[in-house]
């Protein structure tokens, strides 16, 4: 492997994850780049030698940063480091119930929508939840979060805000800003839920800076103690959502390719590359907005 293709790779799983990352400059023996959450930022290191390419994180001195991106790696950090506490944000163990916790599928996927849920759950749901087996979707196939999703669906309060390719098109071009696309989703699911079911607290994943959300809130919305911290899956209502919302993409994106006929793959790689360009071939560029995130440098890819 070479370090252009292992900075690919971090870029892909970087993107899914919801952590910037620039384009690589080369440096002696490899590339660096730079690589930010929210206010938190920190220079990341590809380099390539005789025993083959290795990723360096010691430029990342913000230890939570450093965290999220090793475990979104897969990088096993020294023996003792341990994810810090979020500052300011609620311990994960103390979040009170009744809660309503709010995820997303599909920000990182070129093709397919992107997807908004929001999940109620009391001291009652959440014990019946957890003996189900509901935790963070990304720990379960597509088979168990469809069984997992109806359940959910057919007894929390909730809701679904599915963003399709030519409408999500259409908003960044307006917006011009992920983040706030998202906060703008998450606020409509909360609010959504809020009109079923009064309830004092919310959980969302911190995916930008703390007053994304509640900027998008309207009066209702307003009078709830907002919760935002990383790695939100952990608490039982925010994993509802995240099950509820990857369900509802995983559909999304199989309707797409019945509908055209094509297979479109999940993520960011390159056989989505392959696929894009098969998609051109076959239906031409004036379409593709209605299967693809356009604002996605997959898109340059696509013309060479």
């Amino acid at each position: 492997m070479s370090k252009e293709t292992r900075y690919e790779e971090i870029r892909c799983v970087l993107d899914a994850a919801g952590i910037s990352i620039t384009p690589p400059k080369p440096i002696q023996y490899g590339l660096q780049c730079t690589v930010s959450k929210s206010d938190l930022k920190g220079v990341l290191r590809v380099y390539q030698g005789k025993k083959g390419v290795k990723t360096d994180l010691s430029g990342i001195k913000e230890q939570g940063l450093k965290w999220l991106i090793a475990d979104a790696l897969g990088i096993v950090l020294e023996e003792g480091t341990s994810a810090p506490a979020a500052k300011g944000l609620v311990d994960p163990q103390k979040e009170p119930l009744p809660i309503i916790g709010v995820d997303e599928s599909g920000k990182g996927d070129y093709f397919g929508p992107l997807v908004i849920a929001a999940v109620y759950v009391d001291d009652v749901l959440a014990k019946t939840l957890k003996e189900l087996g509901v935790q963070d979707s990304k720990l379960l196939n597509d088979s168990k979060i469809a069984e997992l999703s109806h359940v959910i669906q057919q007894n929390c309060p909730h809701s679904v805000v599915a963003i399709n390719n030519d409408r999500y098109n259409t908003l960044y071009a307006k917006i011009k800003n992920l983040n706030k696309l998202l906060a703008w989703g998450h606020a409509r699911c909360i609010e959504n839920v809020l009109e079923k079911q009064d309830c004092p607290t919310v959980l969302s994943d911190q995916f930008g800076g703390p007053h994304l959300v509640p900027n998008a809130l309207l009066e209702k919305g307003r009078t709830i103690n907002l919760l935002q911290r990383t790695k939100a899956e952990s608490n039982i209502a925010v994993a509802a959502a995240s099950i509820v919302a990857r369900d509802v993409f995983v559909k999304g994106i199989a309707a797409l390719s019945r509908k055209w006929a094509l297979t479109f793959p999940k993520g960011n790689s390159p056989a989505v590359t392959s696929a894009g360009k098969l998609f051109l071939r076959t239906h031409g560029h004036d379409l593709l907005g209605e299967v693809a995130k356009l604002h996605f440098k997959t898109t340059d890819g696509l013309m060479e």
